[in-house]
């Protein structure tokens, strides 16, 4: 280790001990002046495993391919995104966080026989009007040091903070696209996929595992996973995406609560492919987001 705050592995470590840990963390939060240290993970040289691709492909709809999906480097790093956000001196409370918004970036698509060195880090915050946001930052990196994927995920600690809401009315209409869909497809969604995804992705928690844990949380049912909602987009946006550089950005909305029906469109937008999944309505907006192909 070079530090107490960088975390070096040879392997992916079990996230039981974190979810342990997050589970037994009582409190949390950030003193006046204090922000959050820079924390980093590191795993060198890790290879792919076909068997967990190959679930993670079939619960988010990704065909069989010689090239990874451009959300997967995500779930390959998710153990130690549980380290990061578990470590000692991490000074929030794990349970809770929302994620609130995800960008990731490829620069050429990635092999599945590639070995890569992950770097997780989370440095700094930033107020918001409903409380702390920080960026969960993964990088990927291929065997000669190339910069091949990044990712930035935003979470949010809903407290109290100095920046004052929005004043302005809120529009009394439903919410509207700010692009014309010319493609549309309805997506019926089970009531176990936020299991299945956690036996894919490793991400247990309990607000998506089933109604009863879910109402711990004040939820009236499970919801699924917002990186499946971008899992599942990205899966639908395969052909566009290609295996060029690529960077998909999306907005986690209202939840999606299990069983539910929905409907995924995608349309042009300012030279880029913009998308969203909304309810049968249109009403409720649940993921809204933009695709950008090229250097």
């Amino acid at each position: 280790m070079a530090g107490d705050k960088t975390l070096a592995f040879d392997r992916l470590p079990s996230v039981a001990p974190y979810y342990l840990r997050a589970a037994t963390t009582l409190s949390g939060g950030l003193d006046a002046g204090q922000t959050i240290p820079r924390i980093e993970a590191r795993i060198s040289n890790l290879s792919i495993r076909a068997e967990h691709l190959a679930r993670y492909r079939k619960v988010c709809g990704f065909a069989r391919s010689q090239m990874l999906p451009i959300t997967y480097p995500h779930v390959l790093a998710f153990p130690l995104h549980m380290a990061v956000l578990t470590h000692k001196a991490f000074p929030l409370k794990l349970l809770g966080l929302v994620h609130v918004r995800n960008r990731i970036t490829q620069h050429r698509a990635l092999g599945v026989d590639e070995a890569l060195d992950l770097v997780i880090s989370v440095d700094g915050h930033r107020e918001a009007a409903k409380g702390i946001e920080f960026d969960l930052v993964t990088e990927a990196f291929a065997a000669d040091g190339e910069p091949v994927w990044q990712a930035s995920g935003t979470m949010l600690s809903r407290q109290k903070t100095s920046v004052s809401g929005d004043n302005k009315k809120k529009h009394s209409g439903p919410p509207t696209l700010d692009f014309t869909p010319d493609a549309q497809n309805a997506w019926s969604i089970p009531g176990d996929i936020g299991r299945q995804y956690a036996g894919a992705a490793g991400d247990y928690n309990p607000i998506h595992l089933s109604p009863y844990s879910a109402k711990l949380f004040g939820f009236k049912r499970a919801i699924a996973h917002g990186m499946w909602t971008k899992a599942r987009a990205a899966a639908a946006l395969t052909d566009q995406i290609g295996e060029g550089a690529a960077t998909i950005d999306v907005a986690f909305k209202k939840p999606v609560f299990l069983p539910a029906k929905a409907v995924f469109c995608q349309g042009p937008l300012d030279g880029d492919r913009a998308f969203a999944l909304t309810d049968e309505s249109g009403d409720v907006h649940h993921l809204t987001g933009s695709l950008a192909t090229g250097d």
